[in-house]
């Protein structure tokens, strides 16, 4: 057996080997910063004896200094001063091929660079060489629907419509991708695939006896192509408006009912489970669509709010059978309606570059 000192000595190891590992792990996380520090801080250096070479004339050692740190190691102000360096190196020894190949890579990263007055005259004249167009964007949104209904023909169980009435709920998911073609400077095409979440509620006043309740939510998949002009820019921010239209497909309809009596009648309360309606609803819509937005321009893109609305063509309802008829036992039939959205989201589009030499 071990004696009470023995046993406190293992004690206190084992409550060191925790401090232990923390004290090695900062070690080793301290060294790893210190790495860093000196790879950038050389890198600078380098930096600063490149452009010292360059104004001696001494250009001949100057890419050599520079290319491994363009691949890690400068901050960015860095490395547009390096980039700039190197190309006007080659411009000035007649390497021609070398010079448009380091302009092709700085433009590949940095596509929307703009010409400043401390440029040097070389690398001003190489830039305008080149040519750098948005070869395509790709946005993404999120957001929520307000579904509102339209040319409405009323149906009932009752001999005599009382009362009814819809409603929309504005907690409805939306979300989309989109790709974007600028056809010029103001106009852009856009292809969309976007799912939708729509939901309403219908009440009616069931012979002065009862109150029927529906609940109908839809998810669609539309698919839109709809053309953006870009109104007018402010400072960094857009305004611009879009139309278009396209089809809308039915992926899954679902709904509950219920039916409370308001008086003594012989009818009891009742409530639906949730039922499949996609058999009584049509597969395809076609929607007309409107809005516009405003974005604002950050590094190779953009961030944008956006207001829109879609318009639909046909009647919701293809037929009273199948599930219609297993709602007759809470005293509901399908109104013919057009289903409509107001469309509010959030967006990011990111914009893709192509850099190539002008003929």
């Amino acid at each position: 057996m071990l004696s009470d000192k023995e046993s406190t000595q293992m004690q206190f190891r084992y409550l060191l080997l925790p401090v232990k590992r923390f004290i090695i792990t900062l070690i080793f996380s301290l060294s790893a910063l210190l790495l860093m520090s000196q790879e950038t801080s050389t890198c600078a250096e380098n930096l600063k004896s490149a452009q010292t070479f360059f104004d001696n004339g001494q250009v001949e050692q100057v890419p050599g200094m520079l290319e491994e740190c363009l691949r890690s190691g400068f901050k960015q102000e860095e490395e547009l001063s390096a980039y700039k360096l190197i190309i006007q190196t080659f411009f000035f020894q007649d390497r021609n091929q070398q010079a448009d190949s380091a302009m092709l890579s700085f433009l590949r990263k940095y596509p929307e660079y703009q010409l400043s007055p401390t440029d040097h005259s070389s690398f001003v004249h190489l830039y305008n060489s080149f040519n750098v167009r948005p070869v395509v964007q790709l946005a993404f949104r999120i957001g929520s629907n307000l579904p509102f209904i339209t040319f409405i023909d009323p149906e009932t169980l009752a001999s005599e419509l009382k009362e009814w009435d819809y409603s929309t709920n504005a907690a409805n998911l939306y979300g989309s991708v989109e790709v974007k073609y600028a056809l010029t400077p103001k106009l852009e095409i856009n292809i969309e695939t976007g799912y939708s979440q729509l939901s309403f509620t219908t009440t009616e006043n069931f012979f002065d006896q009862g109150l029927v309740t529906y609940n109908e939510v839809l998810h669609r998949l539309e698919t839109p192509v709809t053309v953006t002009y870009n109104i007018i820019t402010f400072s960094r921010f857009t305004a611009y408006a879009r139309t278009g239209g396209g089809p809308a497909f039915n992926l899954m309809t679902k709904s509950t009912c219920s039916y409370v009596p308001t008086s003594v009648i012989y009818f009891p309360d009742s409530e639906s489970p949730e039922i499949k309606r996609n058999d009584c609803r049509i597969k395809m819509d076609l929607f007309c669509q409107a809005g516009g937005g405003i974005k604002l321009k950050i590094p190779k893109g953009f961030l944008n709010f956006e207001i829109r609305t879609n318009l639909g063509f046909y009647n919701q309802v293809k037929n009273r059978t199948g599930s219609a008829e297993d709602l007759t036992g809470y005293f509901y039939s399908d109104d013919d309606f057009n289903l409509n959205t107001v469309n509010l989201s959030f967006g990011y589009t990111k914009i893709f570059y192509k850099p190539s030499k002008r003929n």
